[in-house]
């Protein structure tokens, strides 16, 4: 096997999901990742397809479940021209090795280049037990990143020499192992694969007479594959705002967030980016007008890049014809990826909670052709 090739499931990245202060409603929505560093290694497939996947504990996300998984994501330093790659889900009741994990969910799909791919799921797929497992089986010679930092038992690799395995069947593969180095795998990729997905929770399975299992959303807010724009209440207070000016002309905060919530611990700031840096608009949404990037500064003047302990609202000025279906759009990761927000109406503003650092832009749905780009990031 080559040492750029080829997770007892240990530890794994506490992911929170915030509650929007007042101005906007909770969502439930939750983003699975496992990465925590911005510079990346590149790994590459030889000798046979393998599938590489990473784990993910529901647990301490607080989710209800049933819940359901709409969309993964893998970032791609090289993609394999004309070969399918197939895309799965696993659910997992008891954790450690996933060989007794159970498929869920199975796609097939072209990767034809370099950057974030995601994948949405045309009926999103149902998961029941606390641990998840999403997955790539890659073709030969796909180059995919990896996360320098973290515990590399967090992504599996299965693979079986010269031929291909069961993917409903994990046990039927030849290896299956993490990628800290220990066996059957014997390679170290020293951090996490960027593999990630994005999860709503608290569902309810109907079924009607002769008719497959429907998922119906039972949760206040909007499901993950559904974002969508909410009408005010009329209760807001927009002389809370303060506009980004002049760099970031149509892009407003809440200045009692930062006074009152983090006592000015916080101070966010804004830079006017070339649209042409923004990442590819999200499937199913086009983008508008300008791309932002919000820093938050700690009171020792230094970027925060951790997620925030409350989020900070945040407001945009569409253009008139967009107000009715405009939605907000936040940018995080390496490289940078697109995240619909659930996003309130006020008057001509669009509105989201902005919990961390990242790139803003505003959305309106449209079918524009939505391509993986790829961004370089440090090696």
């Amino acid at each position: 096997m080559s040492s750029f090739r080829k997770l007892t499931l240990v530890a794994l990245l506490l992911l929170v999901a915030l509650p929007f202060s007042t101005l906007l409603v909770d969502a439930g929505q939750v983003a699975l990742n496992n990465n925590r560093g911005d510079s990346s290694t590149v790994w590459f497939i030889t000798g046979e397809q393998t599938l590489v996947m990473n784990g993910f504990d529901l647990t301490p996300l607080n989710l209800q479940l049933p819940a359901v998984i709409d969309k993964v994501s893998i970032a791609v330093d090289t993609a394999v021209q004309g070969v399918a790659t197939e895309i799965v889900v696993y659910e997992d009741g008891n954790g450690g090795s996933p060989r007794d994990a159970k498929l869920v969910g199975q796609a097939q799909a072209t990767i034809t280049q370099g950057g974030v791919f995601t994948y949405t799921f045309p009926t999103p797929v149902t998961v029941t037990q606390p641990v998840v497992w999403v997955g790539f089986y890659l073709p030969v010679n796909f180059r995919f990143l990896a996360d320098n930092q973290g515990s590399s038992v967090l992504t599996y690799w299965a693979w079986s020499p010269g031929t291909r395995f069961d993917v409903a069947n994990l046990s039927s593969a030849v290896v299956l192992g993490p990628s800290n180095g220990t066996a059957p795998v014997n390679l170290d990729i020293k951090g996490i694969a960027r593999i990630t997905a994005e999860i709503t929770g608290g569902i309810t399975l109907t079924t009607s007479p002769g008719a497959p299992t429907a998922i119906v959303p039972t949760f206040a807010g909007t499901p993950a594959f559904n974002v969508t724009q909410f009408p005010a209440s009329g209760s807001e207070r927009l002389s809370v705002l303060k506009v980004y000016a002049p760099a970031c002309e149509t892009l407003f905060w809440d200045s009692e967030d930062v006074g009152i919530t983090f006592r000015g611990s916080i101070e966010p700031r804004c830079t006017a980016i070339w649209v042409g840096y923004a990442p590819s608009s999200p499937l199913g949404y086009v983008r508008r007008q300008l791309y932002y990037d919000v820093t938050f500064y700690n009171a020792s003047g230094n970027p925060i890049s951790e997620t925030l302990a409350a989020a900070v609202t945040h407001c945009v000025k569409p253009n008139p014809e967009d107000i009715n279906s405009a939605v907000i759009g936040l940018a995080v990761g390496s490289p940078r990826t697109f995240k619909i927000l659930p996003t309130l109406r006020i008057g001509d503003l669009v509105c989201a909670e902005v919990n961390q650092s990242g790139g803003i832009s505003y959305f309106v749905p449209g079918s524009a052709t939505v391509t993986p780009t790829f961004t370089p990031v440090p090696r």
